[in-house]
């Protein structure tokens, strides 16, 4: 199977330089899923660490390159947290489609999150999937479809049964006694709106400079193929996914595919029903002028949404904005209109 990231970028010659290549591929086998419902792939997805401490990433030309920050701006030996880099490389990734943040990108990032978080819920832990003794070493033999959707299945059975009654939020951690709910509801909405803020236009001159020096500093790890095993599953936790979607929007649903990518929110007007929650890589454009390409800028609050038609969560009081289905900090399904 051709890969959905062609190729690997880490920084050698910085501390810790093995784990760094080992978190690209942790961010791209979680979200391998999703790039694959929409025939989406990556050129060259690489780590970089640039001068600018508000830059959290940057999309170049539709995905032929992505840039992720993986460690903290004041200490190159930690490493941020992984969800913060999952969920950078999942805003990143809806600028394949859409430049600005409007109502469209952002039905598409709610999409990318909510599936995220689902495939996380019920058990998808990305690449590695099979190890642990389920796969024999050199061993030629694939695993049949019906299997990897038996053990996709099996997965998300043991992970419903160890979070039930938890108070766990879909893929996120939680929230002990003692904690300052207020605290967790702020942090919540912080981390999004760091993220809407953090991502415009910019200088393309700098831009530039900031690609080609990935260019000069990184070390290229290429991707021949897919495994196919892992193939299978990834494929039967999308089953998983959109059988959970199809209860949720009922006969309004539309699975997410290439011409849709944002499925069933494609616009405000879809409403969840009740019940139980090309080969090759990206190109230059033609004539070699490459299209906009997209940031983080955490001290740039041009690009924030418009939430002067937001609404509030009647459990925890979070304001969210217009096009959200559920409370971004609670999760609670967001009320009905008044008649």
């Amino acid at each position: 199977h051709d890969p959905l990231v062609f190729e690997y970028q880490h920084e050698k010659s910085r501390p810790r330089e093995a784990e760094a290549l080992q978190t690209l591929r942790k961010v791209a086998s979680l979200v391998k899923p999703i790039m694959r419902q929409r025939g989406w792939r990556v050129g060259v997805l690489t780590e970089f660490f640039p001068p600018e401490q508000n830059l959290l990433g940057l999309n170049w030309n539709k995905g032929q390159k992505i840039c992720l920050r993986l460690r903290y701006p004041g200490d190159e030996r930690q490493f941020l947290p992984l969800e913060q880099v999952v969920d950078t490389m999942l805003h990143e990734l809806c600028h394949n489609v859409h430049g600005p943040h409007n109502e469209a990108f952002h039905n598409l990032w709610n999409q990318l999150r909510d599936e995220h978080e689902a495939l996380l819920r019920k058990g998808y832990t990305g690449e590695g999937f099979l190890s642990e003794g389920r796969k024999l070493g050199g061993s030629t033999q694939r695993i049949p479809m019906h299997e990897a959707q038996r053990r996709a299945r099996a997965a998300a059975e043991k992970r419903r049964n160890l979070t039930a009654g938890s108070g766990q939020k879909l893929g996120g951690a939680r929230v002990l006694r003692g904690h300052d709910m207020r605290k967790v509801i702020a942090d919540a909405a912080q981390r999004r709106i760091d993220i809407m803020r953090g991502c415009g236009d910019t200088d393309t001159a700098r831009v530039r400079e900031i690609v080609d020096s990935t260019n000069h500093t990184g070390f290229k790890t290429k991707v021949d193929v897919d495994d196919a095993d892992e193939e299978a599953i990834m494929l039967a936790y999308i089953d998983l996914v959109q059988e959970e979607e199809r209860e949720k929007y009922g006969k309004d649903y539309i699975p997410p595919s290439k011409d849709n990518p944002a499925g069933p929110q494609r616009s405000a007007a879809t409403k969840p029903q009740p019940g139980p929650a090309s080969a090759k890589p990206p190109a230059a454009a033609a004539g070699g002028a490459p299209v906009p390409t997209h940031i983080f800028d955490l001290d740039d609050p041009s690009s924030a949404a418009d939430f002067s038609f937001s609404w509030t969560c009647n459990i925890c009081t979070l304001v969210n904005p217009p096009n959200y289905l559920s409370c971004d900090a609670c999760g609670t399904d967001r009320p009905s209109p008044p008649p």
